[in-house]
């Protein structure tokens, strides 16, 4: 397995199975080469192949106003998670660089691939790295959208279809040193009050600002984020991703170095603000139940 080590992170070409699983074990984001950019999604996901293909199809759309990020709640915005239903054509058309929204912004995030563009489907192939069914999340969005900082309870295979997309991780430490609003709402608490471009060190003086990687994603490009590993993502271009996301397997905890520990940091504080521990351990361990 030949592995090369770039700006903090691995990086490999085309791996086998096996290849993918002695990198997973170590529980760390690494990168892979040669896989996707050869799918026709990354051939042919223009604008106007969408609009053809699935133009008509209606689609939820989030928006929010331009100022949402502009204080430490940003999470709990009343705008932050509101959806609207519109044609993919209009959408193409919105974030287009001829119509210029004012007052809102609007993004196509976490949309269910399958469910809203099944004609797109045969543009793809599923990565075989794991022995079960992905869900894919659908992202299209235009130059600045931003993922706010946040982690996720499954195995994300983030594959970059077009256009790029700068990624900061953080390794998942001291959880608290990443401010959940867990005071504020029990449907947050995977996501962090700081904004990691500008963190305010005074307001969040625990953050592990230093510990950050960068990654730009170039299209054609996958990255594979462990599960509760921290990631904020911003769009450079206008551009298209592809999350997989594979259910967590109780092998995982123990294949996985420092999973468990990861986990068992986390716990304790969802008993309190959000899921007890008894729910959060039912979620990570859905598959089984």
């Amino acid at each position: 397995m030949k592995v090369k080590n770039s700006n903090s992170i691995l990086r490999i070409k085309n791996p086998s199975k096996k290849d993918f699983v002695e990198l997973w074990e170590q529980y760390q984001p690494f990168l892979i080469e040669g896989v996707a950019e050869y799918w026709n999604g990354c051939k042919n996901w223009s604008n106007d192949y969408l609009s053809k293909k699935c133009g008509e199809n209606i689609i939820p759309v989030s928006f929010f106003t331009k100022e949402y990020l502009d204080n430490s709640n940003y999470v709990l915005h009343e705008t932050y998670n509101n959806k609207k239903e519109m044609k993919l054509k209009d959408y193409v058309d919105i974030i287009s660089e001829n119509k210029k929204e004012i007052d809102l912004k609007y993004y196509m995030s976490e949309l269910n691939f399958e469910k809203y563009l099944p004609e797109l489907i045969g543009d793809i192939n599923y990565p075989d790295y794991f022995s079960i069914k992905p869900f894919i999340f659908f992202w299209f969005g235009s130059l600045g959208k931003t993922t706010t900082l946040h982690f996720d309870q499954a195995h994300n295979i983030f594959t970059q279809i077009r256009g790029r997309k700068r990624i900061l991780l953080f390794a998942p430490s001291n959880y608290l040193s990443f401010y959940p609003p867990l005071r504020e709402s029990s449907t947050y608490a995977n996501y962090s009050k700081v904004n990691p471009i500008t963190p305010n060190l005074e307001l969040f003086p625990k953050f592990p600002w230093q510990e950050q990687i960068e990654v730009i994603l170039q299209a054609g490009e996958i990255l594979y984020i462990p599960p509760l590993w921290w990631h904020h993502v911003t769009g450079l271009d206008e551009n298209i991703s592809l999350s997989f996301w594979y259910d967590i397997k109780i092998k995982d905890f123990f294949r996985q170095k420092r999973f468990f520990s990861t986990i068992l940091n986390i716990l304790p504080h969802y008993t309190r603000h959000s899921m007890s521990s008894l729910s959060m351990l039912k979620f990570l361990f859905q598959s089984l139940w």
